[in-house]
């Protein structure tokens, strides 16, 4: 129903855009013309059919504004609207099935709840907890240089591997003395 509300309301709209690049003016069908009741007027029904067979005066009120549009600008521009307020309806149709129909997410975070927790910003400001030996307050008087050259055979403060660690933790096998 609302798209068929959309559709109607881009005929008049084609038709007043039509007018209006003609010189004629805004032009919109008469509110107080015929006797069906609706908020919008009853020409606004009754002029549907005129409209689209290329008449820029169906509907409107008397006297009409000199300069009307003829029927070429009339189907162009009701096919330039319609294509227009369809796709936008479509657009909005699609954003909001995504937004609040069944295949939508949920409980995710918002992009700038996700900055605010896991971003750029969050790791520069605890950077001295998550990497000490880069951004810590003794980072800079650190012994020793933080990556080994090959061949370097040089003793490395921490733990060193092969150093204190049980073998069945090195290569995945247990002897029967590590049991």
């Amino acid at each position: 129903m609302a798209t068929l509300l959309v559709v109607v309301l881009g005929i008049q709209l084609g038709r007043s855009v039509a007018n209006l690049l003609a010189g004629a003016g805004w032009t919109w069908p008469d509110p107080n013309a015929g006797t069906f009741p609706s908020p919008i007027g009853t020409a606004f029904w009754t002029s549907l059919p005129g409209v689209l067979g290329g008449h820029a005066d169906a509907g409107l009120p008397t006297p009409t504004p000199d300069g009307l549009a003829g029927r070429g600008l009339v189907w162009t521009s009701l096919a330039i609207t319609e294509l227009s307020v369809l796709t936008a309806t479509i657009w909005v149709g699609v954003w909001a099935y995504q937004r609040w129909g069944p295949g939508r997410m949920r409980g995710m975070a918002t992009p700038a709840e996700a900055e605010k927790l896991l971003g750029v910003t969050r790791l520069r400001k605890v950077a001295g907890i998550v990497r000490p030996d880069l951004y810590g307050k003794h980072a800079a008087t650190a012994a020793g240089p933080l990556q080994r050259t090959a061949g370097d055979t040089t003793e490395q403060p921490g733990p060193q591997l092969g150093h204190g660690l049980s073998p069945w933790l090195l290569d995945g096998r247990r002897t029967k003395e590590d049991r």
